[in-house]
């Protein structure tokens, strides 16, 4: 029972530290070797089961099953260690040392395979071992072999290790340090386990190179990984707000802060996608043009313009606070009503004209409109509606001409506030 404690330990501790990479793999596939590390530390797990099994097994002096679970102790002691040779090989891959990769890879099988072998021709000849009739454990000369070749090549992975040049890549000196510590924790243990062949020492060596390999790498690269990650999320807010960015510059009228005309026309084809699918709701349109813009750019200069054309911009957006106002154009503007805009439109477009006419006894900024409404089953587009409030827009403008005499001819209009920037 004593034997079989030391297995149980290391269970308990290779589930608890490797808990995420068991249960939760899938969120570390972009950890270097993730696959290969997992299918290592379950090859462990195999062997500390087999090496308590065998513990139990012994206490209780049973022959033919204790020589059954010592063909498994030996079957998982070198699956490990081939699980472990592929896992290195796996993490060093594209590090520059290919050769090394590919021979350590290959012992790794080589030895494996004579391990079934031999396991195999120990049926017949106790070369790896035997039980004698009181159900005692006698090693044989394979077993001697196979554990030393083990120490030679764990001595020679930690000798290379250490003795090839330092690289300034964190991961790869992370690598070559655990795997070296490794080697020689590992080729220390089996090398007492030549000598004292009934004390766990193999389980113990997985036991402390998992903690080894879960503190120098596999807690190491979730560190990168989460870094990486960061910097990933970061490098995308980033470009999603000079995206935006981008978008408001585009879709932004610089003057005035309203809809740009690249808005306008994307707006208005999505309007025209509806209204071909019969699925448009009701909506309006408001064309505004503004009054004497080429005689004040003219006479008084094209900042005390880009002042009249800001100031007309509030002033429409003061009325249509809740719609989308577009700049399409030098003196051009247009207003789409939609939802309770839509539905208050008049009550909106009256309030809005009232100031436009004081504005013009004033000497103000002097705008004008008209408003159309879409005629579903009428209208096949929104140039239809847009038409007929560009024609409303100008019977007013002809009218108010009408009514005041020539516009062009009075005093210019105040260009606004005195606190009126250029945007």
């Amino acid at each position: 029972m004593s034997y079989s404690i030391i297995g149980i330990i290391a269970i308990m501790v290779h589930l608890i530290i490797n808990r995420d990479m068991l249960w939760h793999y899938s969120d570390y596939t972009d950890v270097p070797a993730y696959k290969e590390y997992r299918e290592y530390i379950l090859g462990m797990l195999f062997f500390c089961v087999a090496d308590v099994l065998w513990g139990f097994l012994n206490d209780l002096r049973l022959v033919v099953p204790l020589y059954a679970v010592t063909v498994i102790y030996f079957i998982t002691m070198m699956a490990g260690f081939l699980l472990w040779t592929r896992y290195v090989a796996a993490y060093m891959e594209g590090d520059g040392h290919s050769l090394f990769r590919r021979i350590l890879f290959v012992i790794g099988i080589v030895l494996f395979c004579c391990e079934i072998v031999i396991l195999i021709i120990n049926f017949f000849v106790p070369i790896q071992f035997y039980y004698d009739e009181k159900a005692v454990y006698h090693a044989g000369g394979a077993r001697y072999v196979t554990l030393a070749m083990q120490v030679v090549l764990f001595l020679a992975t930690s000798v290379y290790t250490f003795a090839i040049k330092p690289s300034n890549e964190s991961a790869i000196r992370r690598l070559r340090r655990s795997v070296g510590l490794f080697g020689v924790l590992m080729a220390a243990l089996i090398i007492l386990q030549l000598f004292y062949p009934m004390l766990p020492l193999y389980s113990i060596g997985y036991l402390l190179s998992s903690c080894m390999l879960h503190s120098f790498v596999v807690e190491e690269e979730k560190d990168e990984y989460r870094k990486n990650l960061q910097e990933m999320l970061d490098r995308t807010r980033q470009q999603s707000l000079e995206l935006g960015d981008a978008r408001r510059k585009i879709y932004t009228d610089p003057l005035t802060g309203v809809g740009s005309k690249q808005a306008y026309l994307e707006d208005v084809d999505a309007l025209d996608t509806l209204i071909r699918d019969d699925k448009a709701e009701d909506f309006g349109v408001i064309v505004i043009d503004l009054n004497d813009l080429k005689i004040i750019n003219d006479t008084l200069g094209h900042d005390t313009g880009d002042i009249y054309i800001y100031n007309a911009a509030m002033l429409i957006c003061e009325f249509f606070d809740r719609c989308p106002v577009y700049r399409i154009g030098g003196d051009e503007f247009a207003v789409i009503l939609q939802g309770e805009s839509y539905q208050s439109r008049n009550e909106h477009l009256a309030a809005f004209e009232t100031q436009i006419d004081s504005n013009l006894r004033t000497d103000k900024v002097v705008i004008f409109s008209g408003m159309s409404e879409y005629n579903r089953g009428a209208d096949t587009r929104y140039l239809s509606v847009f038409e007929r409030a560009d024609q409303k827009m100008y019977r007013r403008k002809r009218r108010l001409k009408r009514m005041n005499g020539s516009l062009s001819r009075q005093t210019l209009p105040q260009t606004g506030v005195k606190s009126a920037v250029k945007m």
